[in-house]
């Protein structure tokens, strides 16, 4: 089961109102005061459907990611043809419908609907499309807006594309596996939809997950090995030529793949940012006839946000459980390759007993007002008094879920500078995952954009 809390629940729990609860303790969906007199009209959630701040979701019956998709058909050739990409629409609002009726497709197979949908994460190459973008994805999300982060991204797996969407939804029952393919490994089965021609797909369009599997979740893997920090890396050296670049990143990730005691065919979910020069890492030799969920992003070099590197990849993988070694901010939690005076965990294991906290993505707006719609508030433009702002509503928004700082387990961090330090002090000694990227954020004049999944105590 997933709890949803939207911007006024979180008023209201912050001390400024009664969180209002439903007969079996559920938040019930509350809006939010700038988004009054709208409800239920096929609208931008800005104009009447409520923007959910967090959702709380049981690992109880597994989990399914979903690749990101665009308005290409479901299934198309790998390298794609040119005829396929054609048929795309240049309207946005018509790649905007035959997005969502992609991941629809997934979503019927599994016998679920769109309130089972914990997380999204929308990419766009044009921002000043959103307006239209939303409108469209308003008429699948009627009742709220899930947790959802918004990025500008300079190429999209499709070029002629403008828009990619990746979701992560959590089943109500475990009978939903019935309809997912065995995949190699046990406990992991793929989502096809007409499995009568899969042969054309180079990536699952959903994986399911078993409740008996543990999550390994990533820091944002590249050429630096995870005790580096690129912005002050030392004596290491990082190697021009893209294929020594590309075989690093390899020995790094299998190094993560040993310690979780896992292979290739664990991989679940890949993002990839891709800039000019190569150096990435070769998933089709590894993981053989296996293939994860994906999503392929094309930036700048800049963009990738790492210094020197022109590919990144924010991975998550499945794992068989196990007893936990380290310790982590609670059972079920358990940090990997953690070094002394690391900045981040290579990787976090997560057992499917606790529950994950997906946050919409978090930035220096007071929780009270609308980015759209900011009446008399006026963002400051430096960065630093933005990114000290922002760690501020992450504080409030980790009280409002009941967790703490030492309960994040994946922190992404989007927008200008690499600055983690006011956050690594709220943190103490606990490191989570990490990834720092530099693009655009969907939310007006926000320079700084976090990204939060943390993790809670199962909640009976």
């Amino acid at each position: 089961m997933a709890v949803h809390m939207d911007r006024r629940e979180l008023l209201k729990s912050l001390g400024w109102g009664t969180v209002a609860a439903g007969a079996a303790g559920a938040i019930t969906s509350v809006v939010p005061a700038w988004a009054e007199g709208a409800v239920g009209q096929a609208t931008p959630p800005r104009a009447g459907i409520p923007r959910i701040t967090f959702s709380r979701a049981s690992l109880a019956n597994g989990i399914i990611p979903h690749s990101g998709e665009t308005s290409m058909e479901l299934y198309h050739n790998h390298p794609h043809f040119e005829k396929e990409e054609i048929v795309q629409p240049e309207d946005i609002r018509l790649q905007t419908r035959l997005t969502m009726r992609n991941h629809k497709e997934i979503l019927d197979w599994m016998g679920l609907d769109w309130k089972h949908v914990v997380k999204v994460t929308r990419f766009q190459k044009r921002l000043d499309e959103s307006k239209q973008i939303e409108a469209v994805m308003a008429d699948y999300f009627r009742d709220s807006w899930p947790p959802m982060s918004v990025y500008e991204i300079e190429g999209l797996s499709s070029p002629q594309a403008r828009l990619e969407i990746e979701m992560w939804v959590v089943p109500d029952s475990e009978a939903v596996a019935k309809y997912a393919t065995p995949a190699p490994v046990k406990g992991l089965a793929s989502v096809l939809p007409r499995p009568e021609i899969v042969a054309r797909t180079g990536y699952a369009p959903g994986i399911m997950v078993s409740k008996d599997m543990d999550l390994v979740f990533m820091s944002a893997l590249s050429a630096y090995p995870y005790k580096v920090d690129p912005w002050n890396p030392g004596e290491f050296k990082l190697p021009t030529d893209p294929a020594a670049r590309g075989a690093l990143a390899t020995e790094h990730l299998e190094g993560i793949l040993q310690a979780a005691g896992i292979t290739w065919q664990h991989l679940i979910f890949r993002v990839s940012f891709t800039a000019p020069g190569g150096g990435g890492v070769n998933f089709g030799a590894k993981q053989g006839d296996w293939r994860s969920c994906s999503t392929s992003l094309r930036v700048t070099e800049s963009g990738v946000g790492v210094p020197g590197v022109n590919v990144l990849y924010q991975m998550t993988a499945a794992a068989p459980r196990r007893a936990q070694v380290t310790k982590g901010p609670l059972p079920g939690v358990e940090p990997l390759l953690v070094e002394p005076g690391m900045t981040l965990a290579p990787a976090i294991r997560v057992r499917s007993d606790v529950d994950l906290i997906y946050f919409s993505g978090i930035t220096a707006y007071p929780i009270d007002v609308d980015p759209w719609n900011p009446g008399s508030f006026v963002l400051p433009q430096d960065t630093a008094a933005q990114e000290k702002m922002l760690v501020d509503n992450v504080e409030r928004m980790l009280k409002a879920a009941g967790v703490t700082w030492q309960h994040v387990i994946v922190l992404d961090r989007t927008g200008e500078g690499a600055a983690f330090s006011p956050m690594t002090e709220r943190m103490g000694s606990w490191r989570p995952c990490r990834t720092t990227r530099v693009v655009p954020s969907g939310v007006p004049g926000a320079k700084v954009l976090c990204d939060i999944t943390a993790v809670a105590p199962r909640k009976a």
